[in-house]
């Protein structure tokens, strides 16, 4: 901290400071959390190390300055809980937001902090003590998360909307709707833009309450160079305040006379011209966010591509009428008959329709002997009403004929009329044929279309449903997955130090029996919160797993007692293994927590007691397995009881995460989706089967292997006691975590060297600190503990390495690289580090 002549303060000398001041500012000094202390009747402020790094450019001058001097920009929203702190009260408050000014701009800041009442040796209240930490960045990350979340709700639901859409006009209705409401804007409108690239027309447009419609034809031009330039570059036109940014004369008296003072504008190119447009407008100054831009490029976008989509299919159907057409009218011939001569002239097109070569001759009865016998009546007395002279009758039928030559049956429309002469008598009858059988076939599947269409198109929704609410499910789920990954990461930062102080403070034995036995009650809270977190990391697939070949029959036997233990003398548990099983592929320890989490599940839904039967056996498993994994084989550890069962609305929910159907505080919600999360991140899968009355069974399905399991190595528990040597260069940027680890390494005979990042520890390798040990956080900005360690093998070979992680992604991690699943006590470090070569 910066020196300062307190002789010039306002609190003078700290000679002739209060005792309680002087205390209080010792106690500050010599802590790493970020704190400060306001003075006297204008607050002076003093604070330590930690707190500079929140006041940014403010220190060192606010050292010994007015507190209300120093944060004038936030003293609005902090005074308030000031004056509760000088009146008596301690306040408390969680993620505060403040927009702070500290770098030279505005910033949006989040703050937990609390401000306790400073006394003097008198017991006067004089000023205020606060410890605070910055939480911009968890709360940012959250916002993130749920804006993320929104964003994919959004875009289901227009794809929704635009699939129920009959035509392009109706997509985009709906599309401008949509986009409207979500963005709040003034107006969002569709234009269509002429061959000329300048006229543009809007059809309809979304409008807010009170805001009138710029529904109309326009130019282009009119609006502007900067408009006109980029949509028919292609570009996103942004304008946040067309008053500012757009001069006299250059569109800006277009754009307000509609009442638009803030525009997104995205072009659509089709065939190297501007084709269309679509916009937001504000009837007011807007400045748009990055992420609100992308919004409407994205849904322009899809918009585009239904379009397209529409206008294809409406195509395709034009075409298929032609086709249809084409079809219906093909094949035309003609026909004569000369009743004087009694002669039937057919051309060869004719002659085909009745199955006859071209070169046969024929007759009328060949005309008869080739009709269907059902349409033989009908086609005869039509013919014969045709040839009547009192009748006079349009020949007009349809009749199907059986190929002489080839015994094919066709569909034949006839038309014709009859030839009088002036007595009236009927000498010829003449007229054309077309072969209908193509329209035949297609009008008799269209009935037949038309028959089953309802049932089909229920068919076709409900299969559409299940997959949007497959697809709704699984983003769901990644995004809690994501979600959960990152917070255990940042929880397991904070057990580390938790957890590593208690381990060496029981061991010390400090204090008498009662602190031992808060201590003791510490421990066993954070190796709870521990055991949450690891569950949390199982549910998010994030968990560093061991995957090593498992003897399956050997520990479920091992675990038979234990899980007896653990149920109870009402349940009876049998374990039932088939012979020879060959080794599964899994983590051990996480497999023994999940048969802990079944049979405690299981005894939960026997109350009365009941039989748990743990069974394992290998199988083989097809295409279409209820699984849903791949053909192969595979090991099935199952889980049976025989208590209440599930409901099918349970059993749809069983492995979400936080879902419990146990009482409050009896559960955490998360075994089963532990579970799921263990099996899919090992290649496996998990299958429930349950009915209420009679049981639930829980089938954990995992990858078989061919290499035979081995024993499994035990480490003495004296390692945690035994003494080393050497120098260990610790790598972490979280400082608690660096505080606690190199207090355990400290204890454990090491020489320790800190570094805040890996940036740090290469420059403190490459100036000749002495190392024989690298330990190492994963995940720090800038460089990561996995590209710290190969890098540092580049060089010094002989440095051995441990990787400690709360959370990594396995396939960013070399499998060679020894690890530290955070957080840990001092015998599970000792215990990594003598199993380094």
């Amino acid at each position: 901290m910066r020196a300062f002549d307190w002789t010039c303060s306002p609190l003078g000398e700290p000679s002739s400071w209060p005792a309680a001041l002087r205390s209080a500012v010792t106690l500050m000094l010599g802590s790493r959390f970020p704190m400060f202390i306001a003075w006297g009747s204008e607050l002076t402020f003093l604070y330590n190390d930690a707190y500079s790094e929140i006041l940014g450019e403010k220190h060192p001058e606010a050292l010994g300055s007015s507190f209300q001097a120093i944060w004038a920009e936030i003293w609005p929203d902090i005074s308030s809980l000031v004056d509760q702190s000088l009146a008596g009260n301690a306040v408390w408050l969680e993620d505060l937001p403040l927009r702070m000014n500290r770098h030279g701009y505005d910033e949006d800041t989040t703050f937990t902090f609390s401000y306790s009442p400073a006394r003097n040796d008198a017991g006067e209240i004089v000023g205020i003590f606060c410890a605070c930490t910055e939480t911009t960045k968890q709360t940012q990350a959250e916002r993130d998360a749920r804006e993320r979340e929104a964003r994919l709700l959004f875009f289901d639901h227009l794809e929704e909307q635009l699939f129920r859409s009959g035509d392009a006009v109706d997509a985009m209705r709906a599309a401008t709707e949509m986009l409207g409401l979500t963005l709040g804007a003034s107006r969002c409108a569709y234009a269509d833009v002429a061959a000329d690239g300048d006229k543009f027309c809007i059809r309809s447009d979304f409008t807010a309450p009170g805001v009138a419609s710029s529904a109309g034809e326009y130019s282009l031009d009119l609006f502007g160079p900067r408009a006109a330039v980029e949509m028919r570059a292609g570009s996103t036109l942004v304008v946040h305040d067309v008053a500012a940014e757009l001069e006299p004369g250059k569109g800006r008296e277009m754009f307000q006379a509609i009442g638009i003072n803030a525009i997104i504008c995205c072009p659509l190119i089709k065939e190297e011209r501007l084709a269309a447009m679509m916009a937001v407008h504000q009837e007011r100054p807007r400045t748009w966010a990055d992420n609100e831009v992308a919004l409407v490029k994205d849904v322009v976008e899809r918009c585009w591509a239904h379009v397209e989509r529409v206008g294809a299919e409406a195509r395709l159907r034009e075409s298929e009428e032609r086709l249809r057409l084409a079809v219906d009218n093909a094949d035309i011939g003609f026909w004569d008959v000369d009743l004087l001569q009694d002669k039937l002239i057919w051309p060869h097109r004719t002659k085909a329709m009745f199955g006859i070569s071209p070169d046969v001759p024929v007759t009328m009865q060949d005309f008869y002997d080739g009709l269907h016998p059902d349409d033989r009546d009908a086609t005869s007395a039509a013919f014969a009403a045709a040839a009547d002279p009192a009748v006079r009758a349009l020949y007009d039928v349809q009749y199907r004929t059986v190929g002489k030559e080839d015994g094919v049956t066709r569909w034949v429309e006839a038309k014709g009329r009859g030839v009088f002469d002036p007595s009236g008598r009927c000498v010829r009858v003449t007229g054309t044929a077309i072969q209908i059988t193509a329209r035949k076939e297609a009008e008799e599947a269209l009935y037949e279309l038309n028959a089953t269409l309802e049932a089909r198109i229920a068919t076709a929704v409900a299969e559409r449903e299940e997959v949007q609410e497959a697809l709704r499910q699984s983003q769901k789920m990644e995004a809690m997955g994501q979600l959960t990954g990152g917070v255990a990461h940042d929880f397991n930062n904070l057990l580390t130090p938790i957890v590593g102080s208690l381990d060496l403070l029981q061991r010390k034995g400090v204090g008498g029996e009662r602190e031992q036995r808060l201590i003791a009650g510490a421990v066993q809270s954070a190796e709870r919160a521990r055991t949450l977190v690891q569950r949390l990391l199982a549910f998010a697939r994030r968990q560093p797993l061991r995957a090593v070949p498992v003897d399956l029959a050997r520990l479920v036997t091992g675990m038979g007692e234990l899980v007896a233990s653990t149920t109870g003398p009402q349940i009876k548990v049998t374990v039932e293994i088939m012979a020879d099983l060959p080794a599964a592929n899994a983590d051990p320890n996480q497999l023994e927590m999940a048969i802990l989490n079944l049979a405690v599940n299981a005894r939960d839904a026997m109350p009365d007691g009941g039989t748990l039967r743990i069974t394992a056996r290998r199988e083989s498993i097809r295409a279409g397995h209820r699984s849903k994994l791949k053909p192969g084989h595979y090991l099935c550890l199952s889980v049976a009881d025989t208590g209440a069962g599930m409901d099918a609305a349970t059993l749809a929910r069983a492995v979400e995460p936080f879902f419990s159907t146990k009482g409050i505080g009896q559960g955490t919600g998360l075994g089963l989706s532990m579970v799921h999360g263990l099996a899919s991140q090992l290649g496996g899968a998990i299958t429930i089967q349950s009915q209420p009355g009679l049981g639930t069974n829980v089938e954990l399905w995992l990858p078989q292997t061919s290499v035979i399991a081995g024993e499994a190595s035990l480490v003495a528990d004296e390692t945690s006691n035994q003494v080393r040597s050497g120098t260990v260069l610790l790598v972490d940027d979280e400082e608690l975590v660096r505080i606690t680890t190199a207090d355990m390494l400290t204890d454990l005979g090491y020489e320790v060297v800190e570094a805040t990042s890996g940036e740090d520890a290469l420059r403190l390798l490459e100036a000749g600190t002495p190392c024989d040990l690298l330990v190492t956080d994963h995940l720090m900005p800038g460089i990561s503990g996995a590209d710290l360690i190969r890098e540092v093998r580049s060089r010094r070979p002989e440095i051995s390495v441990l990787l400690v992680s709360g959370y990594a992604e396995n396939a960013a991690i070399d499998p060679g690289i020894p690890r530290l699943a955070k957080p840990f006590r001092k015998d599970e470090l000792a215990s990594s580090l003598s199993g380094l070569s």
